[in-house]
């Protein structure tokens, strides 16, 4: 089902981007604004172990990038996300002068989590995750994506050369992606912006369950939107406080 948006006077996005200035890489876990992921974060090492989880980062050659496609295509078709890398895509970040890195997380000498990082200037840009859903720990807050995050801007801080760790995503959590997506990047405490000369789009598209959240530009600010059913005013039908803490206004909407 598609709703316009021109009825609220909201224009959306396409895409965000989500930027984290890199600390001293010592002061790191202080700079993840959840206290419960900084408590689970502190023992990714000591988790990783414990499900005996090793972990590589390594030069992103052409052959290893060929050799990630289809483990990258198995994981989004598998929650139903769009195929987004593709092989042409490797050659054209090299024509650009981009250094490519890789992170692959392996149990049992088998993959089961990666990340491909495109280095440039000061920036450090996560391109694309691909993970099994596996449960590492018991502790609240956490997850086995978060420590690969987690490990992403502990690396290219590390560096001491990028000033920033960047990334983008699609503007529809509960739709295109999850809610649980953008509740992470809350939690590590990146600032959400609206990415200059993207397209704005004038509707949004709803699932099944009727709830989709997206960040839009209404009077020129920029707001985060929790679209839902009329019938769904004055109840709460889940947990909407984790979404009202970017410092950017949180404001529901009803079709």
């Amino acid at each position: 089902m598609l709703i316009p948006l021109a009825q609220f006077n909201i224009q959306r996005p396409e895409r965000v981007t989500y930027d984290f200035p890199l600390p001293n890489p010592a002061d790191l876990i202080n700079h993840i604004k959840s206290k419960s992921l900084r408590s689970f974060l502190r023992n990714s090492d000591e988790v990783l172990a414990k499900n005996n989880i090793e972990w590589k980062y390594e030069d992103l050659t052409e052959q290893k990038f060929l050799e990630w496609l289809p483990y990258y295509k198995e994981k989004m078709e598998e929650h139903n996300y769009v195929v987004r890398a593709k092989e042409k895509w490797y050659q054209e970040q090299i024509k650009k002068g981009h250094i490519l890195k890789g992170l692959f997380f392996y149990q049992n000498k088998k993959l089961i989590g990666s990340g491909i990082f495109v280095l440039h200037g000061n920036t450090a840009n996560f391109a694309y995750k691909a993970s099994d859903r596996i449960s590492v720990s018991s502790m609240k807050g956490s997850s086995f994506g978060s420590i690969i995050e987690f490990l992403f801007l502990k690396l290219v801080a590390e560096s001491g050369i990028y000033t920033t760790a960047s990334s983008k995503s699609r503007n529809a959590f509960g739709f295109i992606n999850t809610p649980g997506y953008l509740d992470n990047k809350l939690k590590f405490g990146y600032k959400i912006c609206h990415s200059p000369g993207m397209p704005l789009l004038n509707d949004i598209q709803i699932n099944e369950s009727g709830i989709v959240l997206f960040f839009g530009l209404q009077n020129g600010k920029f707001i985060l939107f929790c679209l839902q059913p009329e019938s769904h005013r004055g109840k709460e039908l889940f947990d909407k406080s984790r979404f009202n803490t970017s410092g950017i206004p949180f404001k529901e909407i009803y079709y």
